[in-house]
């Protein structure tokens, strides 16, 4: 029994154009875009008789709540550009540079100030999708990729929660998904960007929050103090975030890096 991957409407893609695979989706190349389209198998027998894969339902349903937060967030700084989008997949636009956990892996660690701007740029990225009702959920390095000037921008919001602009999302959980579970991650990324070294935490609700023991080494880390604020769940909202890691960028030279 062989796989074939699919779009939506049941027309089959050709691998060689295939420039990525997400845990989610795969990525197509399209001249200077790429599409991303959800994970679709159909499973050829033997005999030739051709069945689509039970789980298909499930990735067609993320593709389409992706599509609903690219509407909520167009325009918004700092979200990868989204062209278009189809039944079958989202157009965005191609970013050469690649994503930050692969310039990570090619790259010796850049000056102390582009680092600095990176965690401040994540954290204002994401501080402006909670505006907009989105809560992120999948906020590692690999999902932020690199303009032509080195500038952060966030993509795959295939597992995301969009909320009632109402709604104050500093109190809303789905799915135990929280805004303290994305602060966590967020945290996992100043943490990779200042140590220059990959981290991640297995995390998807508050129910599962990992045990402080499996914090990483702060000591002497930049910003050590916003990362371990965010593994004790002090900040009740991003916003408070912001302005310590603000108050802290105008005074890393003189106050040093983190000591617990």
């Amino acid at each position: 029994m062989m796989n074939c991957i699919l779009l939506a409407d049941g027309s089959r893609v050709n691998v060689g154009d295939m420039i990525g695979n997400g845990m989610d989706g795969f990525i197509i190349r399209k001249g200077c875009h790429v599409l991303k389209i959800p994970h679709l198998y159909e499973n050829i027998h033997p005999d030739g008789t051709v069945e689509p894969c039970s789980e298909n339902w499930l990735n067609v349903g993320r593709l389409e709540i992706e599509m609903q937060v690219y509407e909520r967030l167009r325009g918004v700084p700092g979200v990868a550009e989204c062209i278009e989008y189809t039944s079958n997949a989202i157009l965005l636009q191609h970013y050469p540079n690649g994503s930050l956990r692969d310039y990570m892996a090619e790259h010796e660690p850049p000056p102390l100030h582009r680092r600095l701007n990176w965690v401040l740029q994540a954290t204002d990225i994401i501080a402006r999708c909670h505006e907009k009702g989105v809560l992120v959920f999948d906020i590692a390095t690999r999902n932020f990729v690199l303009t032509d000037d080195l500038d952060l921008r966030i993509i795959d919001f295939s597992n995301s929660s969009l909320l009632p602009l109402s709604e104050d999302i500093n109190r809303a959980a789905v799915d135990g998904s929280t805004v303290r579970v994305d602060l966590l991650h967020l945290s996992s990324v100043i943490y990779s960007i200042m140590s220059w070294q990959p981290f991640s935490v297995d995390c998807a609700m508050e129910s599962e929050w990992p045990p402080i023991d499996q914090i990483p080494e702060l000591k002497g880390l930049e910003y050590g103090q916003v990362v371990y604020k965010c593994w004790t769940r002090i900040y009740t909202g991003i916003q408070e975030m912001v302005v310590e890691l603000r108050m802290c960028a105008r005074t890393s030279s003189s106050t040093g890096p983190f000591e617990q």
